[in-house]
């Protein structure tokens, strides 16, 4: 649906069809099923219930692994790991400290069909593959391996704001919603509170020392009450956000998209909280607003880690982030949400008064003005200060000493330019132009308003000062001062800050202008490329040249490995000390091959092996590798600004949809060569029983009456057969040397001998070993140089020559002529020699002039060739075997008409000189004629050169 101005305010069907993918990747194919059990506090049976579990699993015969158990104090629960297979743990020096962690890769080693790992929440050691343990369970589940983990309600990413405020107590380890809402199975283990401190009390859960702490604190019989609640309301949401299945499809509501602006503050983690479970409970995707206005460069390193940090948590929560520019950031979320159709926004807010320049309206009345149809959800946080400097278009009124130095400099020049005019009598109305001229000028150099402020001041202290009876004091006597000085205030105030809000507008356009162009040039770029090697050449040059780093590329092979690295570099360009040497080492290749098998990103500023010197992401489309793209980072800023890397996504994009294109392509290319390899196979099979058969029949037959009847024949008669006999056998030797030619030529294993030859050895030795039939004719060979050479394979043109005389022997009458020439032609590249054979029969029809060279064609219904033809032998080889071997001579084998009646096929061969090619055969004589001899001396027709029957004019 589309409102009055054009802008689609309905939801995007490409996002119900990304959630549905969502939706279905519990089922995919091959994939290992999650269970967590699930509770509201530590000491609740968790992991009790979970070895449980995985015993009863075994006695049923299924492998069970212990990958990692955290160690208990209680001896109930450790007396459960006997007789369970564990994995040792991996030891992690830290700080002095030695750290037990989960082995991964000895996990993914062993491939159990349930592995036991504990605390799903927990954060790994550094040094580990993955920041999280839940990421490690992610691939183990890639891997197909069940996992049963334990998790507590104050984990969840969702609920960590409210139990904490319910707690006094900020959990550091947590996970996405998504984690817990997309295991396929969740068993909450609950038990009375009363009864968990009772356990407390005995020290099953904590030592006693620790469980007086904690009764003191987190586990009071209050709180406790409330995680019990909130973690038993949270299973029965759990339902309404999980898609249900019926059968094999997934049935997921259109709902309602929500999006949330992000800034850099502290309280902006609540903001974005609230709005990913918004997005839950309405079933609809959740975009992360991200605004960079012209006050964003000058971010501390603070602000900016905050910055990034609140980004990743939204992308964590399943967040689809987006970049604009521009300082009016009500007028950019208004204009975003309606191009999107989005209807839910979501920003924070904070109590207290207004500032000094805050406007009238804040960012909530102005939204509420410019979306119209949007619901504006409110989140109250108390450390919000940023957002209030973000309620209204950023007015820069942030003192710098640059602007302060350019508003007294611009004050100076304008009073000295007045003096100059008053020195020459001119009108004070032309120093008050002089002065706003002026500071209009210096204004285009400002970075924020508060230039506009001092400049409009000192201009009007400067003006009284040096202009106004009495001069050089401050004193001004007369009725029209005040007017003066008011117009002077406001006109240079206003002419300034509009001159400033242009230059932001312009530095914001510029931007979009530049990310657009390079998206467009990398398209296009992406469009002409033929080859997935060439894609990747193109799509890291452009990398490198918009993000000024050293790209590396891989491959994906059609093995599964990954190609040798291409380090794509020009001097002088970022990426700190990076060598090649270092971006090509075994670790950064094995974080590439990572990245490649498990289709997500890592490496450098992600909280997968961290460790590396690059940022690795997929080239990807619909979810097949093509490739892999490492990014090198700054070693002392290990991070870059949202939006150079939503950049760098959708350029990646782009290239995985080339590559997809590519690949299609090249597949569509094989199908249809298979398709015809099976219509040819096909087609030859028919052929070849149709036609087999007659000769067959004539040879069984003339050699059973010889067998028989032979006494009672006389020689006359026998010497007939004997000539059916050898017509017959010699077109049956014919026809399979021709299918073996075509076959070498299909397979491309044809080898051809080039060498200097004489063409008139070649026409007639070709003339001497063509069907007999030809006595019948005029038959003549026209080659004015008897010294004119050609670099050729002799024996294959004498094989195209025989069967283009053999064709027009078959297809003209009796008596015709047929004429075999060479002669010198000049083409641009020098001179070349065209051979030809001409007819004065019946000619080719117009129609049949293309289709003639087309396998299996054996004439058109029209019966114009038929006359004096031989068709029950045709199967159609001959002339699409003479315009192969013409062709990997590369050259063609053409056909036009004779004047005034009758057919000429001609080709072109490169001509070979005396002193130029004929040298190159050693000995520097002219053995021109060599091949020729060689290849008569093997016996033609019989050596491979076919003859008459197998070669018609039809095909």
């Amino acid at each position: 649906m589309v409102d009055e101005s054009g802008f689609e305010i309905r939801r995007d069907p490409d996002a119900i069809l990304r959630q549905i993918k969502e939706a279905e990747r519990s089922d995919e194919p091959g994939r290992g099923k999650l269970k967590i059990f699930f509770g509201y506090a530590a000491g609740v049976g968790k992991t009790y219930a979970m070895l449980e579990d995985a015993h009863a699993f075994k006695e049923k015969g299924l492998d069970v692994v212990a990958g990692y158990i955290e160690p208990h104090t209680r001896a109930d629960t450790t007396a459960l790991l006997d007789g369970l297979e564990q994995i040792d743990c991996r030891t992690i020096e830290h700080r002095g400290i030695r750290l037990r962690e989960f082995d991964l890769d000895a996990a993914l080693a062993r491939k159990p069909q349930i592995l036991l790992v504990d605390e799903l929440a927990h954060t790994n050691a550094p040094g580990s593959r993955h920041r999280k343990r839940y990421q490690d369970i992610e691939e183990l589940l890639r891997a197909g391996i069940n996992v049963f983990t334990t998790v507590n309600v104050q984990h969840l990413e969702g609920l960590n704001d409210k139990i904490s405020a319910i707690t006094q107590v900020r959990v550091a380890e947590r996970i996405p919603d998504s984690v817990f809402d997309r295991a396929d199975s969740v068993e909450l283990i609950d038990i009375e509170p009363d009864d968990l401190i009772e356990r407390l009390n005995a020290g099953k859960v904590y030592v006693p020392d620790r469980s007086w702490v904690a009764l003191s604190n987190f586990f009071t019989k209050k709180n406790l009450a409330a995680l019990r609640e909130i973690a038993l309301r949270r299973m029965a949401d759990r339902m309404t956000r999980t898609p249900s299945v019926d059968g094999a499809a997934c049935r997921v509501e259109a709902g309602e998209d929500v999006l949330v602006y992000v800034t850099p503050d502290a309280g902006n983690v609540k903001v974005i909280r609230a709005a990913a479970n918004m997005a839950e409970a309405f079933h609809g995707a959740l975009t992360a607003l991200v605004i960079e206005s012209s006050e964003s460069k000058k971010l501390g390193p603070e602000e900016r880690a905050r910055l990034r940090s609140n980004i990743d948590l939204a992308e964590e929560l399943g967040a689809h982030v987006v970049t604009m520019h521009g300082d009016d950031v009500a007028v950019l979320i208004s204009q975003y949400s309606i191009t999107a159709g989005i209807t839910q926004l979501v920003l924070g807010s904070a109590s207290g008064g207004k500032r000094l320049f805050s406007p009238k309206e804040n960012l909530v009345s102005r939204l509420s003005h410019l979306s119209y149809g949007a619901v504006i959800n409110v989140v109250p946080v108390k450390d919000l200060p940023m957002q209030l400097s973000r309620f209204r278009p950023a007015t820069g009124f942030k003192l710098t000493s640059g602007d302060v130095v350019k508003a007294f400099l611009a004050v100076a020049v304008a009073t000295a330019v007045g003096l100059l005019v008053h020195g020459l009598g001119l009108a004070s109305s032309v120093i008050l132009m002089g002065y706003m001229l002026v500071i209009l000028l210096f204004a285009t150099r400002a970075d924020g308003f508060f230039y506009s402020v001092i400049a409009a001041l000192g201009s009007v202290l400067a003006y009284n000062f040096f202009f106004t009876v009495p001069r050089f004091t401050l004193d001004a006597y007369g009725i029209n001062y005040p007017f003066i000085f008011g117009f002077l205030m406001v006109s240079t105030l206003v002419a300034s800050s509009l001159t400033v809000r242009a230059k932001r507008q312009s530095e914001a356009t510029a931007r979009r202008a530049y990310r657009t162009e390079a998206l467009l040039e990398s398209s296009r770029e992406l469009q002409a490329a033929t080859s997935i090697e060439s894609c990747f050449a193109m799509a890291a040059k452009q990398i490198m040249k918009i993000l000024d780093r050293p790209v590396v590329m891989y491959q994906a092979l059609r093995d599964g490995r990954l190609s040798a690295p291409e380090v794509y570099d020009v001097p002088g360009s970022g990426g700190g000390d990076a060598r090649s040497v270092d971006l090509v080492s075994p670790y950064e290749v094995a974080v590439a091959s990572w990245v490649a098998s498990n289709n997500e990103r890592a490496g450098a500023t992600t909280n997968t092996l961290a460790e590396a010197r690059c940022l690795y992401l997929p080239i990807r489309s619909k979810g097949t590798v093509y490739g892999v793209a490492g990014l090198v980072m700054e070693e002392e800023s290990e991070d870059f600004g949202s939006f150079e890397k939503n950049l760098l996504i959708a350029m990646l994009d782009e290239c995985g949809q080339a590559c997809e294109r590519i690949v299609s392509a090249r597949e569509r290319h094989e199908m249809r060569t298979k398709a015809e390899k099976e219509e040819l196979r096909s087609n030859l099979l028919r052929m070849i029983s149709h036609d087999l058969r007659t000769p067959l029949t004539s040879i069984s037959g003339d050699a059973d009456m010889l067998l028989s009847e032979g006494g009672r024949l006389s020689d006359e008669q026998k010497r007939r057969m004997y000539e059916d006999i050898y017509e017959d056998s010699t077109w049956l030797i014919n026809l399979v040397e021709n299918l073996l030619s075509v076959t070498r030529i299909d397979e491309g294993s044809l080898q051809l001998d080039m060498e200097p030859e004489i063409v008139g050895d070649i026409v007639r030795e070709a003339v001497a070993h063509t069907n007999r039939k030809g006595a019948a004719h005029d038959i003549r060979v026209d080659v004015p140089d008897e010294l004119l050479m050609v670099k050729a394979d002799a024996r294959l043109i004498m094989q195209v020559i025989i069967n283009l005389v053999n064709n027009a022997i078959s297809y003209t009458p009796a008596g015709s002529r047929i004429e075999v020439s060479a002669r010198r032609e000049k083409t641009a590249d020098g001179h070349a020699v065209r051979i030809a054979v001409a007819d004065d029969g019946p000619g080719v029809p117009d129609a049949d002039k293309e289709r003639i060279f087309g396998m299996f064609f054996t004439g058109s219904e029209s019966g114009l060739l038929k006359e004096g033809g031989d068709a029950h032998r045709s199967m159609g080889l001959g002339l699409a075997l003479c315009r192969s071997i013409v062709r990997v001579h590369g050259s063609d084998l053409v056909i036009s008409d004779a004047d005034p009646r009758g057919s000429v096929f001609s080709f072109m061969l490169p001509e070979a000189t005396m002193g130029g090619d004929l040298g190159e055969r050693g000995d520097g004589s002219a053995e021109g004629g060599s091949a020729v001899e060689d290849a008569a001396e093997r016996g033609l027709p019989g050596a491979g050169l076919p003859d008459v029957g197998e070669n018609d004019r039809k095909g």
